[in-house]
């Protein structure tokens, strides 16, 4: 008796068509979440980044502030937040002269009204503008003076939203030349 030779039967070729549509969903379902993920810690660490970024901008500008703006004093009686901050200081951080303010710049950081995003603004009225960090993560900052802190010493906190939750951070800073907190 010879074998006769057999063919994949209809049944067979519906079974191995879903077993392969299961096998292909469940692959680009896990890439399709690797992805997402990566793309979240991407987007985090922009974040992270950018906020980093401008709290040391403040920090290496605050050093040597020599002058404080009228509007950015906190009063001796106060613990109200200030939420743009401007100061004269050094237009070359690395060349800290106290003694001359000639060779100085005006300094405001502030969130700007249209586009929302924090910025450094340079000069009076301001010449330059550097995006600090972007309106697409909707930061908001706040300058802090205690009372029971010292009187050149403040801290910052940048809050920034993100579709994986808020982001706060908070630096103190303290001025060597001038003082944040005077009476009026």
């Amino acid at each position: 008796m010879r074998g006769r030779a057999r063919g994949i039967t209809l049944l067979e070729l519906l079974l191995a068509t879903v077993l392969m549509l299961v096998v292909l969903t469940t692959l680009t379902s896990g890439y399709l979440f690797i992805y997402g993920r990566m793309l979240a810690n991407i987007r985090l660490q922009n974040i992270h980044l950018q906020m980093d970024y401008a709290l040391e901008n403040i920090r290496l500008h605050a050093l040597s502030a020599s002058r404080i703006d009228n509007d950015s004093i906190f009063p001796v009686d106060s613990d109200e937040p200030k939420y743009n901050f401007s100061f004269e200081g050094e237009s070359d951080i690395h060349n800290i002269t106290p003694e001359n303010n000639l060779d100085n710049a005006h300094y405001t950081y502030r969130v700007t009204g249209e586009e929302k995003n924090l910025v450094l603004e340079i000069g009076d009225p301001p010449e330059q503008q550097e995006v600090l960090v972007e309106a697409q993560y909707a930061p908001a900052i706040t300058f802090e003076h205690r009372r029971d802190t010292e009187p050149n010493f403040m801290t910052v906190t940048i809050n920034a939203t993100a579709p994986e939750g808020n982001i706060s951070k908070t630096e103190g800073l303290r001025f060597w030349f001038t003082d944040v907190v005077k009476p009026r």
